[in-house]
């Protein structure tokens, strides 16, 4: 009998610390209050939030109807908590009958200064047949500093600038501000709509647990794609987190990773009206972004050289390049040696707006005459050698034609020509003998006196 009395009382304790703070009885255990909702909850320091109650009139052993009339429920103005409306403290919900219940609610404000944890409210009620009577309890109210338990106190990646294509490590520092443990912890990256790919890892990671004060660092291995535009990117994260009493919290926040690859330019000349030295023509070089990332501004320049002389502007502005795009830009040169060095310089900026200038030079190839003609990039000319091929085939002709009048065969009007060709260019010639040349202006100024032209 006493071991069963015992038990009985164990139960009564257990169940007075269930319900300790979440209902309310008066004197004469005729009227109930209970907590039905607490919206947040917690609620932050200096916040509202909506308290739902129940009133329950509680059934009577009285015979015939039981009608508590006139009643009045007023919520005790007690530190951390106020009612936004001062005049809404009391509240007269008429008569009761046996068993009946009214639903309330107040709008509440937590002080900015309320403790952290479980906070007290306190109720009084009255009606006609009893006078003002104090609760026997309270309910409970959770009050948290949410945005201060646990936070991302850094992210960072290394290395701080992703080239596309590379692998990156990022590495978050979890801190937990609060006076008590948290549990069941999760960090979440969302790389969705981004260039980024988790590498040997998920993209979530969970601590088990984390004491008051102390910090976690978690890891989270990616590589960015290879044709990653360099930019920042945002990238969410979401953060999870249980508290002491189990109640579940989440924060969303982001963090910005940077992807970045130097510019990469090529220059080619693409075409070239000049074939030979000494020649003027227009020269077109191509500039191409054979890189991942946009380059802006791009300007291109040639420098003056004593290989060529420049006939045209010195300088073209060719706006931005996208990735695998090309722009040209046309000069107009002379060349004053074979095979000339165009030399030129480039200036652009990359998609964080950092300069670059560079020299470089790019080879003009040229050709003699004969490979110009033979190749087709000038058409033959009639030079002085051409000249002369076509005098001696004239002499030839003459005489084979002279051969034919005087009846001679066809053979032999052909060797009459050759031979009276060769005498020709054999008397030409020797008359380019110094003993001639020496005489010569002696004979020029004689025929010129006998002409009257020289006294």
């Amino acid at each position: 009998m006493r071991k069963l009395w015992l038990l009985f009382v164990l139960l009564l304790i257990l169940s007075g610390m269930v319900y300790a703070g979440s209902s309310i009885t008066f004197p004469g255990n005729k009227v109930k209050i209970s907590l039905i909702s607490q919206t947040p909850d917690p609620v932050k320091p200096g916040e509202s939030f909506d308290l739902k109650i129940r009133v329950q009139a509680l059934t009577s052993n009285a015979k015939g109807d039981y009608v508590i009339k006139n009643l009045k429920i007023e919520m005790l103005k007690e530190y951390p908590f106020s009612v936004l409306d001062p005049e809404r403290y009391d509240r007269d919900l008429g008569s009761l009958d046996d068993g009946e219940v009214r639903d309330i609610t107040y709008r509440v404000k937590a002080a900015p200064d309320s403790p952290d944890g479980v906070n007290r409210i306190k109720f009084r009620y009255s009606s006609d047949t009893e006078g003002s009577l104090d609760g026997e309890g309270y309910l409970s109210i959770n009050v948290r500093p949410i945005e201060t338990t646990l936070a991302i106190a850094s992210l960072k990646s290394n290395p701080e600038k992703i080239p596309a294509g590379s692998e990156a490590e990022l590495n978050a520092e979890l801190k937990n501000s609060a006076s008590s443990y948290m549990r069941d912890v999760a960090l979440k990256l969302d790389l969705s709509n981004t260039p980024f790919t988790p590498l040997e890892t998920s993209s979530e990671k969970r601590i088990a647990q984390l004491a008051p004060g102390d910090k976690a660092e978690i890891s989270f291995k990616v590589i960015a794609d290879t044709n990653a535009e360099s930019k920042p990117y945002r990238i969410p994260v979401v953060l999870t987190y249980l508290d002491d009493q189990n109640n579940k919290f989440s924060r969303n926040d982001s963090i910005g990773l940077l992807v970045y690859s130097e510019p990469e330019l090529d220059y080619n000349i693409d075409d070239s009206k000049i074939a030979r030295k000494g020649d003027t023509g227009e020269v077109i070089i191509s500039v191409s972004n054979i890189g991942p990332s946009k380059v802006k501004f791009i300007s291109l320049e040639v420098l003056p050289s004593k290989e060529y002389d420049l006939v045209s502007n010195d300088k073209i502005y060719l706006g931005n390049l996208d990735p695998d795009d090309f722009q040209t830009a046309s000069f107009k040169i002379h060349a004053a040696k074979s095979n000339p060095k165009i030399l030129l310089n480039v200036i652009y900026k990359d998609a964080y707006n950092k300069e670059f200038s560079k020299n470089f030079e790019l080879p003009l190839n040229t050709y003699s005459n004969s490979e110009a003609v033979a190749y087709g990039l000038v058409k033959p000319g009639f030079g002085i050698l051409q000249l002369i091929f076509l005098i001696i085939g004239l002499v030839f002709l003459y005489h084979i034609y002279k051969g034919l009048r005087h009846k001679m065969t066809l053979g032999a009007s052909l060797i009459h020509g050759l031979k009276r060709t060769i005498v020709h260019l054999a008397r030409f010639l020797l008359f380019f003998r110094w003993g001639n040349l020496k005489t010569l202006p002696g004979k020029l100024k004689k025929i010129l006196k006998e002409d009257g032209s020289l006294k």
